[in-house]
């Protein structure tokens, strides 16, 4: 058993308040398809196209506690679009992306104690850019895009920051594609949408347990509509904003995955929206939602420099539905579950602010140990292989 911090869940069927609120606007040019880390309370955002056609290689930080904006150190290389960021908690990378000259593999790390930038190893594959990345248990999972040889792809792999190492994973099943949107959805990674080789907008959605890796994709709930270059936050936000149906088609709509389905949120203020950037900050309180969305490509083809947070409460709705049982019901040490399926894959353990404490993989029949669950009321979350949820209640001693 794994415990880990808590991830922003919403239960199926919660209602949500929420509220777009105007920040301070970007300081650098208007630009779209920049790319973007969180460290701490801190967002970076930098490289893109801005106004003129122009690529740019600076970058600036947003910090969410004061509600300003600084410049920072500018990414020493060529200027560049549609690069790929992700961060530890002290240590900020760029990937990939497109300059003049085409599609690059180069892994970029930015300090911000040292406010320096290094270069880490390239991926030894193919160049490419309009990717997408979401934090792995050890690692990171960067994955789909464009290659340098003008085809999408949907290879997969990780990246080891402590060893500076590259991994081929298992692809990313479904169309090959690029400006897809990717996010954490509690125990692991979801990749949603973008566009294939042959301009078709998507929707599919496939999730990878990285808190208990099977070395499988397994399906996930389509996004309500098709959407490319759409925006999500990564990390602590399971939000997808804006994005594309098709070439002059911009949208504004916002949903949230919420493990069973997505449930529409409030529409972005700023207007529709394609190649914006996102990013979701640790919240203070768990039923805190804390995402931030901005630039990008207007409805009207300008490109913005605006900024926005989206406020939203997340109320706990249970889910009663109890398709096998639970026992001892209450537990303390351990729980039996049975009357499920074969091919159990994935259990949650949910608490009654809609957190996701615990996660790990079990098999049949299943004795799962519980002594570091801390007590409490939980809905269980059960989901098997062929991605058919199933739930409890359960109360630890």
């Amino acid at each position: 058993m794994r415990i880990f911090s808590p991830s922003l869940m919403l239960l199926a069927g919660a209602s949500c308040a929420q509220q777009w609120i105007q920040l301070p606007d970007f300081p650098g040019t208007a630009r779209d398809d920049a790319a973007s880390f969180t460290i701490d309370d801190i967002i970076y955002v930098g490289t893109g196209m801005e106004v003129g056609w122009g690529l740019t290689n600076d970058w600036y930080a947003f910090d969410t506690q004061s509600g300003t904006w600084s410049e920072v150190a500018a990414l020493p290389a060529t200027p560049r679009q549609y690069c790929t960021g992700f961060a530890t908690a002290d240590v900020g990378y760029v990937f990939g992306g497109l300059d003049a000259n085409g599609a690059l593999n180069e892994l970029w790390a930015y300090d911000p104690v040292q406010d320096e930038w290094s270069q880490r190893s390239s991926l030894p594959a193919e160049a490419r850019y309009a990717c997408v990345a979401a934090n792995g248990w050890s690692s990171f999972i960067v994955a789909t895009g464009m290659l340098a040889s003008g085809v999408p792809t949907k290879q997969a792999w990780k990246y080891y920051p402590a060893g500076d190492l590259w991994e081929a994973m298992t692809p990313v099943p479904g169309p090959s594609r690029h400006r897809a949107m990717a996010m954490q959805d509690g125990g692991g990674v979801l990749i949603v949408g973008g566009i294939d080789s042959s301009f078709t907008v998507l929707s599919d959605s496939w999730s990878y347990p990285v808190f208990f890796e099977t070395g499988e994709w397994y399906t996930a709930p389509d996004l309500p509509a098709p959407r490319y270059g759409a925006k999500a936050g990564p990390v602590y936000s399971t939000v997808v904003v804006g994005g594309a149906s098709d070439a002059t088609t911009f949208h504004e709509e916002a949903w949230s995955d919420h493990d069973v389905t997505w449930e529409a949120l409030e529409p972005f203020a700023g207007g529709p929206r394609r190649g914006g950037v996102g990013a979701g900050i640790e919240p203070s309180q768990a039923w805190a939602g804390n995402f931030y969305f901005g630039l990008g490509l207007g409805g009207d083809l300008e490109r913005k420099k605006d900024w926005w947070k989206l406020d939203f409460l997340l109320p706990v709705r249970e889910r009663v539905s109890a398709p096998f049982s639970v026992h001892p019901n209450p537990g303390s040490s351990h729980l039996n579950l049975a009357g499920l399926p074969v091919g159990l894959k994935r259990l949650r353990f949910i608490d009654v602010r809609g957190v996701v404490v615990c996660e790990m993989a079990v098999s049949d029949p299943a004795t799962v140990a519980t002594e570091e669950l801390p007590p409490g009321s939980y809905i269980i979350s059960v989901m098997l292989e062929n991605a058919t949820l199933h739930h409890a209640r359960w109360a630890k001693l």
